[in-house]
């Protein structure tokens, strides 16, 4: 809450700068001159009134045009700033009496060796990342047999190019599981190469390199598959990561590194 009231003050402040000035403008070049709006069932009319006068001179709405825009404004402006200063005299007198801090920085009030002995409401980045790769116990024998390359991590994977993955989360320190199971609907059980997470924003992606593109059965295979993972509800760029290579075209680390920076750092 505190937070919020600070952003919603610097945007006030903000506020006030541009129309203070607005205002002193036209007060300079309007002074003492207003807009009056008169209705009459459906029939609105305007007209210009000069401090002291009830009435005022009627405004021709195609003739005075240029006159009842800046009238508009200037009364715009005007409520603008009235508002803004009333906000701010709102959120002084509410953090005069709010806490010195929230119920979640109760934790920050332990000292280190205590709050190791307790579940706090809100875990550190590091914290949510250290759970999050516990999390699962990673049983799968599918296949193992292929999975002959050795990754820094101490994993066997099944390419050289998965390895090259698998080296670049472990360098950027990015939390991952190698051929978590997953259920997908259309697919059944399934295992995406990488399961990654993108520690600052707590967000998870399955991650899925297509190394063998000039292959025309694995190529419609493998779109079969991204189709499939869409109607399950993983999106390209939103839950979902792909990469791809051929026989002309190896996935590169740079290549790599741009996917890393876009989702995951």
């Amino acid at each position: 809450m505190i937070t919020v009231m600070e952003e919603r003050r610097k945007l006030l402040c903000q506020i006030l700068k541009r129309y203070e000035k607005e205002e002193a403008v036209y007060e300079r070049t309007l002074e003492g001159q207003h807009l009056r709006v008169h209705r009459e069932g459906d029939y609105v009319s305007f007209y210009l009134r000069r401090d002291g006068q009830k009435s005022g001179r009627y405004l021709s709405k195609k003739a005075d045009r240029d006159l009842l825009q800046r009238l508009a404004q200037k009364d715009y402006a005007q409520k603008i700033v009235c508002q803004a200063k009333k906000e701010l005299k709102a959120i002084e007198a509410f953090e005069k009496k709010y806490p010195q801090y929230t119920a979640e920085q109760v934790q920050d009030q332990y000292e280190k060796d205590a709050l190791a002995l307790i579940k706090p409401l809100v875990t550190t980045n590091d914290q949510y990342a250290k759970h999050w790769q516990e999390e699962y116990e990673i049983i799968n024998d599918f296949h193992k047999e292929n999975c002959i390359y050795t990754t820094k991590r101490g994993e066997k994977v099944r390419s050289k190019s998965e390895v090259i993955i698998a080296d670049a989360l472990f360098y950027e320190k990015i939390p991952y599981y190698y051929e978590r199971s997953v259920y997908i609907d259309g697919i059944g059980i399934c295992h995406p190469d990488f399961t990654v997470l993108n520690v600052n924003t707590r967000k998870e992606y399955i991650w899925e390199h297509f190394g063998m593109m000039s292959d025309m059965e694995y190529a419609q295979s493998s779109v079969r598959k991204i189709q499939e993972y869409q109607k399950a509800g993983y999106f390209l760029g939103k839950n979902f990561i792909a990469t791809y290579e051929d026989a002309v075209h190896p996935l590169t680390p740079d290549l790599i590194k741009g996917v890393l920076e876009e989702y995951l750092l």
